[in-house]
């Protein structure tokens, strides 16, 4: 008989979870007849793509025919549809890649490309032609980000609790060390985590909004 898992061991292993992402630029933004190589990386489910755009910029700047544009001009698409960065990348390849998590190995694991799947995943970045009638644009400092994530959070918390004062009684400081360790997959209760001082009843609501 199996053993459940603790609720620590779930929370690690949704934080664990990758996905192996393939991003190329768009071809009508590239100075290249050729095709440009790709940038590969396995990419955390509860992180958020454009946290990458500052990389990607810089991966793809030798072949932009806009040098002038800016990382936070940057978005995503997947087979020409305009995905919504304010969804978590594990969300967007559930609803997009046509993959049934519960059918792959655990949690943490990179799927192979065997047996018709759906990895790598294959993305489209664009530095230009924002489709503003689909997406809210970014901004230089992340800000417009950060604010998309506390609320959807608080959201959740509401949906869980029936008020949002868990969330909304966090600090700023607390905020944003709470956004910094989904933007950057951090999962830990140590005393160093930048997490730690944060009210484990709010934390947890992380999990809800988040996966």
């Amino acid at each position: 008989m199996d053993t459940p898992a603790s609720p620590a061991a779930i929370q690690k292993g949704i934080w664990d979870g990758r996905i192996p992402l393939e991003i190329v630029l768009a071809p009508s933004e590239s100075r290249s007849y050729d095709k440009t190589d790709a940038y590969l990386i396995s990419y955390p489910r509860v992180s958020y793509l454009p946290s990458l755009l500052p990389k990607l910029r810089a991966f793809f700047s030798p072949y932009l025919i806009e040098p002038g544009s800016r990382h936070h001009d940057g978005w995503f698409a997947f087979e020409g549809v305009p995905l919504k960065w304010h969804y978590p990348v594990g969300l967007l390849f559930d609803l997009y890649a046509g993959a049934d998590p519960a059918t792959k190995t655990g949690f943490g694991s990179d799927v192979s490309q065997e047996n018709g799947s759906p990895f790598p995943w294959r993305l489209t970045v664009h530095f230009s032609d924002w489709p503003v009638e689909d997406l809210v644009r970014l901004d230089e400092n992340g800000m417009v980000m950060n604010d998309a994530f506390i609320n959807s959070v608080k959201e959740a918390d509401f949906l869980r609790n029936g008020t949002a004062k868990g969330i909304m009684s966090l600090s700023k400081e607390d905020s944003s060390g709470l956004w910094k360790a989904v933007e950057n997959a951090y999962f830990s209760h140590s005393a160093t985590s930048p997490v730690a001082a944060i009210p484990q009843r709010a934390y947890s609501h992380l999990f809800t909004a988040a996966t």
